[in-house]
């Protein structure tokens, strides 16, 4: 994980902790929280008060911090930077006494960038009080506006507005059994009572999920997890109970359950694209595996969606994925797997158009195949050229070149004449078949 994301996730959580004291909290990064808490002092103040139980909630995390309360937050972010470690933590209550506390801060504390800081010092300014005794236009030529702009900030002359941090939202909710559930079709029936308040929690936020995970509690033995994947973002109930049942009839109880937690990805926003037109399509694919399916719905009718959920629970999630382009020439190697699915046109398969060139090629470009074989497969004699040849000489950097003049051709051997895609290498004279037209 990068660094800097591993640095904002962890910002993320310590909001959650700061959000006890206060409701507007917002990250400044990479290593600092903003805290508005002046309306929090009549409930939890006064303000040494509330600023020791800031400080007691870092240190209950073993986290090493320096905080500073100011009337400015800027101001009470640069004091905090230059606070020492096992310092008293800084107050500063009336805004007339900010001045002169800023004014004893290193030029480092406002974290400006190396070149300003240079400009500063070839001036011969040192801290923030020689710098705030300097005219405001030769500051604004020198160093720009936004450097005079910080410092009427932190002296609490103009406002500082900032973006406050809100958690994402997701749906949790635990369930303890009168007695322990042993067989996996009694769990179906004890979680839809969760599934229907998930269902219901979405609908009241307008907004879905694209994946559940249930958490079975046995008396002893570790809990058991079961995650529930959704091809696109849902909240309809019907959907959510139908993964889990084609889960739950898949599932092996290692020991009897004494309670359930059902949890909820991130809330996303629900899509206005409607695939309804796919519900025939899906329902004739569903058809062929209504052997495999026979806890679906009588008579109901599925979208490409729930036939993709349903493939998925019961093949497992790396059995069903989507495809998509990658631009390099070597066919073998212009493609990987995705586990998205773009279901939005019934003629396209992870970016590529069968029967045809993928996006951007031109439009006289010779056909590729969907289907590719494996390897290539050695061919003898037989082939009538119908189309070619189109030269593909790469991969020469990384120690698998291809020199390749590609055809599409027909195979006399073969019944109803196929259409194939061969190659010759051009070293060998060697004839390969590399793919079917359908």
């Amino acid at each position: 994980m990068p660094e800097a994301e591993s640095a904002d996730r962890v910002l993320r959580r310590l909001c959650l902790h700061a959000q006890t004291f206060t409701s507007f909290v917002s990250i400044e990064p990479p290593n600092a929280l903003l805290l508005e808490i002046r309306g929090s002092l009549k409930l939890l103040g006064p303000l040494d008060t509330l600023h020791a139980g800031i400080d007691a909630c870092w240190r209950r995390l073993e986290l090493t911090a320096r905080s500073a309360t100011a009337p400015s937050t800027l101001g009470a972010l640069w004091l905090a930077r230059a606070a020492p470690p096992d310092g008293p933590p800084v107050q500063i209550e009336h805004p007339g006494s900010l001045a002169g506390h800023l004014a004893k801060l290193p030029l480092a504390c406002t974290a400006w960038n190396i070149e300003r800081l240079h400009t500063l010092r070839a001036m011969g300014v040192t801290c923030l009080g020689e710098l705030l005794r300097l005219p405001r236009a030769g500051l604004a030529r020198r160093l720009g506006a936004d450097a005079v702009r910080d410092l009427d900030m932190a002296l609490a002359r103009q406002p500082s507005p900032r973006r406050a941090f809100v958690p994402r939202e997701f749906f949790r909710e635990r369930l303890d059994f009168e007695s322990e559930i042993e067989t996996a079709a009694y769990l179906e029936k004890a979680v839809e009572p969760l599934i229907r308040r998930c269902a219901q929690f979405l609908r009241e936020r307008q907004a879905g999920v694209q994946g559940l995970r249930l958490r079975l509690r046995h008396r002893t033995g570790p809990a058991t997890c079961v995650r529930l994947g959704l091809a696109d973002v849902t909240s309809e109930g019907c959907r959510l109970m139908d993964v889990v049942i084609q889960k739950l009839g898949r599932l092996e109880l290692p020991e009897p359950v004494r309670s359930m937690e059902l949890t909820s990805d991130s809330l996303q926003p629900l899509s206005g694209a409607s695939l309804d037109a796919f519900a025939g399509m899906a329902g004739a694919f569903a058809g062929a595996f209504a052997g495999a399916f026979a806890g679906a719905r009588a008579g109901a009718r599925d979208t490409a969606p729930q036939l993709v959920e349903r493939l998925r629970a019961r093949l497992g999630e790396a059995a069903v994925y989507g495809v998509t382009s990658i631009p390099e020439h070597r066919p073998e190697a212009a493609w990987r797997r995705v586990h998205e699915l773009h279901l939005g046109s019934a003629l396209r398969v992870g970016g590529m158009t069968p029967e045809g060139a993928g996006d951007g090629a031109p439009r006289d470009a010779m056909p590729r195949p969907v289907w590719l074989l494996e390897e290539p497969l050695p061919l003898e004699s037989g082939l009538v050229l119908e189309q070619g040849p189109e030269r593909i000489e790469s991969g020469w950097w990384d120690g698998k070149g291809v020199a390749r003049d590609y055809y599409m051709a027909r195979h006399l051997p073969l019944p109803h004449g196929a259409k194939l895609w061969v190659f010759q290498e051009r070293q060998s004279k060697r004839w390969y078949l590399h793919g079917l037209f359908a």
